[in-house]
């Protein structure tokens, strides 16, 4: 199976650190006159958004080899993609004449979907440029060439860049296509190939390594305080909690007192590769928590004929992500349905074709996706992308992307190092005009199970010092080497803002882009909500994994990252559609009424910072020593230019807050938009 060039990581990734496309996208290119491959003058196309970022001057390191092989994909534009997006504006907008009358898989194949002319006109194309066609859906064509044919058949010259250590081949400029097919294509992606391994293997069945908690813990916020350890912040800090419980988090974002469950919505979580032992751990951690179990037939699985790359994306290391989803959404909302679509590796065309599965198909009205890449290593993927969640919106099918746990995407901390940021930087597909972007807070649950506080995901990680007298540095800590993770958010370099953020998100902030230049035009700003995602409160999932002595077993952990955030909203949003009767679909201009409106809490900025003592393992997947115990400071998400300040209102770090205790009572008042009429 040819994949993706990039690996996507899980929104998690960065909490695992312990201390030591608008418009620019797409076929509407420029048109000039220029030689074609044959040698003639024809009107060509530029394709934009197909030469990655990466692949610029400074890392230019000579041309890449002619017979070197291309795998590439055409995707294919459909018919009237201006109508299109349109409808998709207008059948998500409250109190517009269309609004939640969507289309089915059907109706938006015969009314906005390439037509069989415009397949056929570039498959021959295709062919007669000297690429050999290998297979043709209603979305794309896979393709396979050389450099040399390649470089032809799009108008293009091909180069040899450096890449994070690594020599890779791009193209120099965006590609090009006749005018012909201009209309025909969207973009095309595989031109370059970035490092990758393709290989037929089987994730399972061996689970990963349980990562072991040490105690002490409280089971709510301030139930036990860490009296032997130095002062904090003027105090004694309490212990980190052991992770919340589902009754807890209901508790808190008032789904107990409104009596939904989800009952009769379903959602879908699309993650990688699959956890065999799934339905029995998601049972097990729901007895555990006092939550009736999976019902026959309430969770589903549509899986890919096989798995990819096994060894480059760590298989199994996915498993805890989906662990995290299903029993996080299940936990929220515990009469909703489940449907678990995994990609078949951990690349971009594999995540795409999930979710093509999930839009074609419609699978559920509501999906959870913890998993991103950077704004800049996503370039070449987002008009492939886009026209998934576009179609998404005109279904009445609801993205949901975690906006990643790596605050700016500083490259200088090691969580912006892990997901290969090269500078201050947002993620994708969350900074999608067309997704709801969650982010993360750190969360306050009282001993009644009530609501306390919210402050940002910004936590930072100061370890005791040696006598045991104070801690090590001045509080928070050092940057970047204390600053242990935090929710992404802050302003995209590439989408334009969209009408939803007008009036909400200030001017100033939608036009300082991260690297503290100032746009034009105002800008998409995430995220758009937030809920808890601190590991220091977070969940204690229960998952098969291996033990210490080689043994595979039952286990617990302590889990956050924004990869939490999504699946608590997505089990919010199930639940809001229970009441609302009515697939909400893509939700941005409904959640930003109910901002409006006053149904979603503004996190408030005196709120922080707050502080835990956690003790945590050397090496917590072995439970190997020392224990070492920190100060945890959450709130300060980064420092200098990669901070993301709490503010009165909308945010770089939270958005517009979290869901406040009326929001779920707001869609069974008004069975609609707000204001009620």
């Amino acid at each position: 199976m040819s994949v993706g060039r990039r690996r996507l990581h899980p929104a998690w990734i960065a909490a695992l650190a312990i201390p030591a496309a608008s418009t620019i996208f797409g076929a509407a290119g420029q048109a000039a006159a220029a030689p074609s491959a044959a040698g003639h003058l024809v009107g060509l196309h530029r394709v934009a958004g197909t030469r990655p970022t990466w692949a610029s001057p400074r890392a230019f390191r000579g041309p890449a080899s002619g017979s070197a092989a291309v795998h590439a994909r055409i995707w294919l534009q459909g018919r009237d993609p201006a109508g299109l997006a349109a409808f998709a504006r207008e059948v998500s907008t409250p109190r517009s004449h269309v609004f939640h009358h969507y289309l089915s898989p059907a109706q938006f194949r015969a009314r906005f979907g390439p037509s069989p002319a415009q397949r056929r006109a570039v498959i021959s194309w295709a062919r007669s440029a000297g690429l050999t066609v290998t297979s043709a859906n209603e979305h794309y064509l896979t393709v396979s060439t050389t450099v040399t044919s390649a470089s032809r058949a799009f108008n293009v010259k091909f180069g040899r860049y450096s890449l994070h250590g690594a020599i890779v081949r791009a193209p120099e400029s965006d590609a090009s296509v006749p005018s012909a097919v201009a209309a025909d294509v969207l973009s095309v992606t595989g031109l370059d190939n970035a490092p990758h391994l393709v290989r037929p293997a089987d994730p399972g069945p061996n689970p990963p390594p349980n990562r072991w908690n040490v105690g002490p813990c409280s089971s709510y916020y301030g139930q036990s305080v860490a009296s032997n350890l130095p002062d904090a912040y003027g105090g004694k800090a309490p212990w980190a909690t052991c992770g919340y419980t589902p009754d807890q988090f209901r508790s808190a974002y008032g789904a107990t007192q409104s009596g939904l469950t989800g009952k009769g919505v379903t959602v879908a979580v699309v993650g990688a590769y699959d956890a065999p032992t799934i339905v029995s751990d998601t049972n097990q951690y729901s007895a555990d928590n006092g939550v009736a179990g999976l019902a026959p037939g309430q969770y589903t699985e549509n899986l890919p004929p096989t798995w990819d790359s096994v060894s480059e994306c760590g298989g199994s290391g996915w498993f805890y992500e989906q662990h995290i989803d299903i029993e996080a959404l299940h936990g929220m909302a515990p009469g909703a349905n489940l449907v678990y679509v995994p990609a078949a590796d951990c690349f971009d065309n594999a995540f795409q074709d999930a979710l093509l599965r999930v839009v074609d198909n419609h699978l559920a009205d509501i999906v959870s996706n913890s998993w991103a890449d950077t704004e800049d290593q996503a370039v070449p993927f987002i008009a492939g992308y886009e026209s998934i969640f576009v179609q998404a919106a005109a279904e009445g099918i609801g993205m949901y992307f975690s906006t990643g746990d790596d605050g700016l995407g500083d490259p200088n901390t090691p969580e912006g190092a892990a997901v290969g940021s090269d500078r201050l930087q947002v993620n994708y597909p969350a900074s999608s005009d067309w997704v709801t972007a969650v982010g993360g807070t750190t969360l306050g649950i009282g001993a009644n199970k009530n609501y306390l506080f919210e402050t940002s995901y910004g936590e930072w990680r100061d370890l005791l010092s040696p006598d045991e007298t104070s801690w090590s540095h001045p509080l928070p800590g050092t940057y970047p080497g204390d600053f242990n993770s935090g929710g992404t958010g802050g302003t995209s370099y590439f989408n334009p803002q969209p009408s939803y953020q007008a009036g909400v998100v200030p001017d100033s902030m939608s036009r300082t882009l991260p690297d503290g230049s100032t746009s034009s035009t105002p800008m998409r700003v995430v995220p758009d909500i937030s809920m808890d995602g601190d590991p220091a409160t977070g969940i204690n999932i229960g998952m098969t994994a291996q033990q210490p002595d080689g043994s595979y077993a039952y286990s617990r952990a302590r889990w956050g990252g924004t990869s939490l955030s999504a699946p608590l909203f997505a089990g919010m949003q199930a639940m809001a559609e229970q009441a609302a009767g009515t697939p909400i679909g893509f939700a941005n201009p409904v959640i930003y009424q109910r901002y409006r409106a006053g149904a979603i809490r503004p996190v408030d900025p005196s709120s922080t910072p707050v502080d835990f003592a956690m003790d945590w393992y050397t090496n917590p997947f072995t439970k190997a020593g020392p224990v070492l115990t920190y100060l945890v400071t959450a709130g300060v998400d980064g420092a200098g230019a990669s901070l993301l300040p709490l503010k009165n209102g909308y945010d770089e770090a939270t958005g517009t807050g979290s869901p406040g205790y009326n929001y779920l009572e707001s869609f069974l008042r008004c069975r609609g938009p707000l204001p009620c009429s």
